[in-house]
């Protein structure tokens, strides 16, 4: 099982990419290969309709193909005036790509969803803008998000998690999508097999 990450800001020791490292490191302790895309390292243009995949530089196929390859995905994201980080909407948008797949876009993948935001609000709202996207591409939002709020208390000066209670929660995270996926994968043995 394949579980790739995407987030991050394009600030250096963004507390998203910080999260998204420890539900990935859960991930991977649940058995699960796992893959970070730093949004800041992949340096992603701005997403074109129209534009052929072909046109777009190596940072958008690392990420179109990493995607294609995914079991599971994790999604972590800053909040930016009461909403998901502009990158992250950006890398979401070139999911478009996958939209002549079979399956399409993400039908069938489990998605976990992350936000890190300063204040309260800020981190439900950003997921909520998650919530929707990934359905419209046809994922499995899991069950559980982990907003975390006042992000500059709770991770140290690289980012990461220090704060106990939502550290516990992001490696709830990460030992959750991997076994929804497993449970679904059985599920679909057990329909072809019936």
């Amino acid at each position: 099982m394949k579980v790739v990450g995407i987030g991050g800001t394009l600030r250096e020791n963004s507390t998203s990419l910080g999260a998204l490292r420890r539900a990935l490191a859960s991930a991977e302790d649940a058995g699960a290969e796992v893959e970070l895309l730093d949004l800041n390292e992949l340096r992603l243009p701005m997403y074109e309709p129209g534009k052929p995949l072909d046109e777009y530089g190596e940072g958008t196929h690392r990420l179109i193909g990493a995607i294609r390859e995914a079991d599971v995905l994790l999604v972590s994201t800053a909040a930016y005036h009461g909403t998901l980080a502009g990158v992250t909407k950006n890398a979401l948008d070139f999911v478009q790509f996958l939209g002549r797949d079979e399956p399409a876009y993400l039908d069938g993948k489990v998605v976990g969803l992350i936000s890190t935001a300063g204040g309260e609000q800020a981190a439900a709202n950003a997921t909520a803008a998650m919530v929707h996207a990934v359905h419209a591409l046809r994922g499995i939002a899991a069950p559980l998000m982990v907003g975390v709020t006042r992000a500059w208390q709770r991770t140290d000066e690289e980012g990461d998690i220090v704060d106990d209670n939502y550290g516990r929660r992001l490696d709830n995270l990460g030992g959750l999508v991997v076994e929804l996926a497993q449970k679904m994968g059985a599920d679909e043995i057990v329909g072809a097999v019936a």
